[in-house]
């Protein structure tokens, strides 16, 4: 066999080789990483919502939920034609319902709806909540009757929430016993830089 024909088919056999044994590097592999997903009560969580100080309404259920309720006492629920908030819209860093705050270490879009399938909540502005940032600037509104809101919030930053309940006395319609504005306030959070949530 000449030279030449006998040396390519060595490289021949030595490129085959190593082909076979690159796609077989290893048969198993075990790799641990360490996680850490501990869960929390709402104030201490990533999105932070801690109970404020406009009484007892609004509070940390024992499922360590924040909850507003206004059955939290021997009442039933609100009066008719009456007038409530929790948290003062003239200085909300001072005296708010409860405080939504960004806990992560980086910016969110925190999008926030009320949820009821009730009909008197669906007609009217009875209820709302008030969105103020840390200057007392009012950045947005959630209603039971479908206003949202969106609040770019930096990592860290808090936001104070003053919720107003007017079955009839402050120019909302007046609403008859057995009405109901119960619901529940959704927060859906985006990543700002890939808008994934």
């Amino acid at each position: 066999m000449p030279k030449v024909a006998s040396t390519l088919l060595v490289a021949g056999l030595i490129l085959i080789a190593g082909v076979s044994v690159g796609t077989s590097a290893f048969t198993t592999a075990d790799i641990d990483r360490q996680s850490n997903i501990d869960v929390v009560a709402d104030d201490s969580g990533l999105l932070g919502l801690t109970d404020g100080n406009s009484g007892n309404l609004v509070y940390q259920n024992t499922d360590d939920q924040l909850e507003i309720d206004f059955e939290n006492s021997t009442a039933s629920g609100a009066n008719t034609d009456a007038l409530f908030r929790l948290g003062n819209p003239e200085n909300p860093l001072g005296s708010q319902a409860f405080v939504i705050t960004n806990n992560d270490a980086e910016a969110h879009t925190i999008n926030v709806a009320y949820n009821t399938s009730t009909q008197a909540a669906f007609d009217t502005d009875n209820l709302k909540f008030d969105i103020y940032d840390d200057s007392n600037t009012l950045v947005g509104t959630v209603s039971a009757s479908g206003d949202t809101a969106s609040l770019n919030a930096d990592a860290g930053e808090s936001y104070n929430v003053v919720v107003t309940v007017d079955t009839g006395h402050g120019g909302a319609t007046i609403l008859k016993s057995g009405d109901d504005l119960s619901g529940t306030l959704e927060f859906r959070i985006d990543d700002t830089q890939t808008g994934g949530n």
